[in-house]
């Protein structure tokens, strides 16, 4: 079926709202207040899913994305809106999340941080498919799929995950074994050395001499893990060392660390600045990328990390710069935050993953009282709906900051501040 739309607005996700026959349709490539051609998708619960065929009265903010795979590779949203505009609308989109989500209502400043935006990803998470003439393909997936997208080049990435990359696709054929389903690439802060991280079903055998190779042939590679069966081989250098701002930290194959090679020391600063005093807790903590600094500015501070490789790394990184007053927690925001016993700390920084804090570790957060609340968010959603129940027991929010982290993507990573509403503040 075919139809004209009228968008109305662009929402999370990266789409543009408009209506229907009094139904709600989403448009992918669609800019607010175009009027487009567009092709159904599918209709689920009552939303209608299209396609763009051609647009008929095209924004002023419209552009001709400049990369060839735009619209088939799902890796990006915005290549079609200028880039100075994607800044102010995710704004857009992040204030009215928070309203019709978690009912935050802000009406004040939503400060915007930005940077170049092109190039800027420092890592890349390539998927790896046999084509039907039986030879490897390596790119990202297709919009809502998990059908492979083959890419030469990513304007994206760093020039040396670039680079990589195309070494990557001109040795695959005879150079990544059968079992490999995906490659993880991160480069260091001087977009020089790069480690590489291989999974799938990879034979002891075949995983050391694909490792070695790399080593020997890639440009900038020092370090090639393979994790095959639940187990992690590391093959040259075992971990890759990023500096942001005064601390180098040490990022081991199994860790998460930040996508984007810009803005961290302005979202390291953001997060870390304007409280001091006894205590902090660091939940969600990783490497220890916000860690470290606060150690800087309290007595003590306890760094909590689930995953097992990023507490070492973190525990490691606070060694190396001698930390005595932090303490790594490996273990679970919830199972950490149910046996705590200090209440009232100073000041409680929050970066989970996109699913948000969990429900029951949010609770006992909010017993605890922190006086200071830093809430670091990759999800809108998520973040409006914890932010709505952390206002509802007695918090408020004293600032709302966007860190446009990836541009020509929807992604929202964003910093809000809280306090206690009975604490004297601003």
């Amino acid at each position: 079926m075919v139809f004209e739309l009228t968008a109305q607005k662009l929402v999370y996700g990266g789409e543009a709202l408009g209506h229907h026959e009094g139904r709600p349709v989403f448009a992918p490539r669609v800019l607010a207040g175009e009027h487009a051609e567009v092709e159904v998708v599918r209709v689920a619960k009552g939303v209608v899913h299209v396609r763009p065929v051609r647009i008929l009265e095209a924004s002023p903010e419209r552009v001709e994305a400049p990369c060839p795979y735009f619209g088939g590779c799902g890796g990006c949203q915005y290549q079609h809106l200028r880039a100075e505009v994607q800044p102010p609308a995710k704004r857009g989109i992040l204030r009215e999340t928070l309203r019709r989500i978690g009912k935050v209502i802000w009406e004040s400043e939503i400060a915007l941080h930005s940077a170049l935006p092109w190039n800027y990803r420092n890592q890349a998470q390539l998927k790896v498919a046999r084509q039907a003439d039986g030879q490897l393909a390596l790119g990202f997936f297709e919009a809502e799929s998990h059908r492979l997208f083959p890419v030469d080049t990513c304007l994206i990435l760093s020039p040396r995950l670039n680079a990589v990359l195309g070494e990557l696709r001109a040795a695959s054929a005879a150079g990544l074994p059968a079992g490999c389903r995906e490659i993880d690439l991160l480069a260091d802060d001087r977009d020089e050395r790069v480690a590489v991280t291989l999974r799938g079903g990879i034979g002891h055998v075949e995983a050391e001499a694909t490792a070695r190779r790399m080593l020997a042939q890639l440009p900038g590679v020092v370090s090639v893990a393979v994790e095959s069966g639940g187990q992690m081989r590391c093959f040259g250098e075992p971990r890759l060392e990023y500096s942001v701002g005064e601390f180098c930290y040490r990022v081991s194959p199994e860790s998460f660390f930040q996508a984007s090679r810009y803005l961290l020391p302005e979202l390291v600063e953001a997060v870390t600045s304007g409280a001091s005093g006894r205590l902090a807790l660091d939940l969600y903590a990783g490497v220890g990328l916000f860690t470290l600094p606060l150690a800087r500015r309290f007595e003590q501070v306890v760094g909590v990390e689930a995953a097992e490789g990023a507490a070492a790394d973190l525990a490691a990184n606070a060694q190396a710069y001698s930390l005595g007053n932090l303490r790594v927690a490996a273990e679970a925001a919830f199972d950490f935050l149910r046996r705590f016993a200090h209440a009232e700390p100073d000041l409680v920084v929050l970066d989970p993953p996109r699913a948000g804090v969990e429900a029951r570790a949010l609770r006992f957060l909010a017993e605890l009282r922190p006086r200071q609340v830093h809430y670091v968010s990759c999800s809108p959603p998520t973040l409006a709906r914890d932010l709505g129940f952390l206002l509802q027991r007695g918090y408020r929010i004293i600032s709302i900051e966007l860190f446009d982290l990836f541009p020509q993507t929807y992604h929202i990573e964003s910093l809000v501040k809280l306090v206690r509403s009975d604490l004297a503040g601003p």
